[in-house]
């Protein structure tokens, strides 16, 4: 158990905050500040400035901007930026060696800027930029801003505000962070293992990349164009029991069109749900809980969950899964599609998914039909499909109408197995980025004490 004692003159007379973790945390950095032989620093000491993102419209042509999911832990995705109005309000432009920290998320997270960046780069509000002076290698402060000691402490110091149940973070909190300052030499072997991580990355995505673009092209090539008419569309009442939507209409009369190729069959033929119950679980067992934002759309994986206490989750966290499911997403405005490899698995621990999910079971080549969905045949029928006014949502039950390309056996194994090695690189690198986070928490740890 963890204790702290407060006086009413540590409580001011401003705002108050009453989570008891939050004095945890600000005394422990209180107590690393004034530790004799400390070999900790203030963030604020050792940057130049530490800002927000800005709040920017969408435009079709502008600058550049980064979100929330645009940063991973000691990575940054570039490709999925999108373009805003410079002129709407003050923004700072992001420079190569600056370091992008999540300051409304959980978990917590960081990635320094490369140089292979746009002229001009902002990023979103949820995002802080930390400018790190010369003595600073922006790569070393980005992974110890990624490490498990900050992360705890960023829970303790995160508070959820009245108009978002994001966690979030002060600046004033953020600048007072102890972070140690070791030998330019270390820092410098930081940034190897750094850019050794980025460097497995590229390559990864690279591959996924060709496969992916090589089965679509291939299951362009086998099922024809398909159009349903947007204008004019007679529809019986007969033909009207459930959906009356003219969305829903304008899916069966794609769905009747694309039913002539051989090459597309019935989702239900094909893959069975997984419906598996979690009454067995204690409230105290940890398991590996799968969210939307866990998924990283461009490989096709698993790559954020966390092992959580079952009384921790939220009740839309229900559904138990195995190794091998498919996980597409059905609810929202997201795209996530994913395969669980043996590396989402944990020690034995069970794995549950958001209800944000459909979880699939196919026989065969899951890895393919995984990256099958994703494919523009398969989305324009999903959006079609999906009915709410305030939010999307596809009903199972219409997914088993849901066509989806299948290529032939001999393909389909070539390119699982194509699939398979690229994603076992994208493991590599996630074992060298997690290797580098251990090392840079060992430093933490060692100049804390």
């Amino acid at each position: 158990m963890r204790v702290v004692t407060l006086s009413r003159q540590d409580l001011g007379e401003g705002q108050v905050r009453f989570d008891p973790a939050f004095y945890i945390g600000r005394d422990y950095v209180r107590s690393a500040e004034g530790r004799e032989g400390n070999r900790l620093v203030r963030l604020g000491d050792i940057v130049e400035f530490v800002r927000d993102g800005a709040r920017l419209p969408t435009v079709a042509a502008g600058i550049h901007m980064l979100r929330l999911n645009s940063v991973r832990p000691c990575e940054l995705d570039l490709a999925i930026a999108v373009q805003v109005d410079r002129s709407a309000a003050k923004w700072v432009n992001v420079k190569a060696g600056d370091v992008l920290f999540t300051r409304a998320a959980q978990p917590f997270r960081a990635a320094a800027v490369p140089e292979s960046i746009p002229g001009e780069l902002a990023v979103s509000s949820e995002l802080t930029v930390i400018r790190p002076r010369p003595a600073v290698v922006p790569e070393f402060l980005a992974a110890v801003l990624c490490t498990p000691t900050l992360s705890n402490l960023f829970r303790d110091l995160a508070y959820r505000g009245n108009s978002s149940t994001l966690p979030r973070l002060r600046l004033a909190d953020i600048e007072q962070l102890p972070i140690p300052l070791p030998s330019r030499s270390l820092q410098e072997s930081v940034r190897t293992q750094y850019r050794r991580a980025l460097e497995l990355t590229s390559q990864a995505h690279a591959e996924i990349s060709s496969v992916v673009s090589a089965l679509y092209t291939e299951i362009d090539h086998r099922v024809p164009t398909a159009t349903s008419s947007t204008r004019v569309q007679e529809v019986r009442r007969t033909a009207l029991p459930n959906r009356w939507d003219v969305s829903f209409a304008q899916g069966r009369a794609l769905r009747e069109a694309l039913s002539d190729s051989l090459n597309m069959r019935p989702l239900r033929e094909l893959a069975s749900s997984a419906s598996a119950s979690v009454r067995e679980l204690s409230d105290t067992e940890l398991v590996v809980a799968i969210q939307a934002e866990d998924v990283n759309e461009a490989t096709f994986l698993v790559e954020g969950a966390e092992l959580r206490p079952v009384s921790s989750l939220s009740s839309r966290l229900r559904q138990r899964l195995q190794v091998g499911d498919v996980l597409m997403c059905t609810t929202g405005d997201g795209d996530q599609v994913a395969f669980l490899d043996d590396d989402v698995a944990c020690d034995g621990h069970s794995i549950l998914a958001s209800a944000t999910f459909t979880t699939l079971r196919f026989n065969e080549t899951p890895r393919v039909f995984a990256t099958a969905l994703r494919h523009h045949l398969v989305r324009s029928q999903l959006r079609l499909l999906s009915s709410g006014s305030v939010q999307r949502f596809v009903n199972k039950r219409d997914l088993d109408e849901l066509l989806v390309p299948v290529l032939g056996d001999i393909w389909r194994e070539d390119f699982e197995a194509r699939l398979t090695r690229a994603m076992q690189r994208r493991r590599e690198a996630l074992r060298a980025r997690a290797a580098l986070i251990e090392a840079t928490d060992d430093c933490v740890r060692e100049a804390g004490q």
